[in-house]
């Protein structure tokens, strides 16, 4: 897996939750839509403003991946952030199988209400799957709660699986092999670029 330059850093990201379906319509416009089950996050991430520096170093990294076929981690800004509390050290509770929305954790700190809220994102240790959650949740004096979360399960999770909560990274490629980068003059010298990549799965 790549490692992510130290100096490339992203102030903005796009988020499309990709959730295919197949779908087909009658003669009397009525339509059949079946759910695919699979669902993919995909990203336009902006760096923050780089020298001309940076810039040369940013192309060399891009043009290094050779288009889709190299993978790396990369968190975003908002989003790797949890609103909630999100404290503690949180493992699986009960063993979840693939398919599954919900899962019990344990291993936060409790009671706390907040500990984590709709829209935060989880990854689990076992597999690299981002998922979302669903509703906010509050642990209990053990520290322990259940999440609702979206997608479902892509691989089972046994007991004892450590969830990140907290600058929650996904594992992306970049979306097209042909990498093109823009150049001009400006007063300032210092330039922001744009990457498309889609998870990992």
């Amino acid at each position: 897996m790549a490692n992510v330059p130290a100096f490339l850093r992203f102030n903005k990201s796009t988020l499309v939750s990709n959730s295919p379906t197949t779908a087909t319509e009658s003669k009397a416009l009525i339509q059949h839509v079946r759910k695919i089950p699979a669902q993919r996050w995909e990203f336009t991430l902006t760096t923050v403003p780089l020298n001309k520096t940076e810039i040369r170093k940013l192309m060399a990294w891009v043009f290094s991946q050779n288009g889709r076929y190299s993978v790396f981690d990369t968190t975003l800004p908002v989003y790797s952030k949890p609103r909630g509390v999100a404290s503690g050290s949180p493992t699986v509770r009960t063993a979840a199988t693939a398919g599954a929305t919900q899962v019990q954790m344990q291993g936060f700190s409790g009671p706390v209400n907040g500990q984590l809220l709709a829209g935060d994102f989880i990854r689990f240790a076992n597999h690299s799957k981002v998922y979302q959650l669903m509703g906010d949740v509050n642990s209990n004096v053990s520290g322990q709660l259940t999440l609702s979360i979206f997608p479902q399960l892509r691989a089972d999770i046994p007991l004892g699986t450590a969830a990140i909560v907290k600058d929650v990274p996904f594992t992306v490629r970049l979306v097209r092999d042909a990498q093109e980068f823009d150049s001009a003059v400006s007063g300032s010298g210092f330039s922001s670029f744009e990457l498309d990549v889609i998870e990992v799965l």
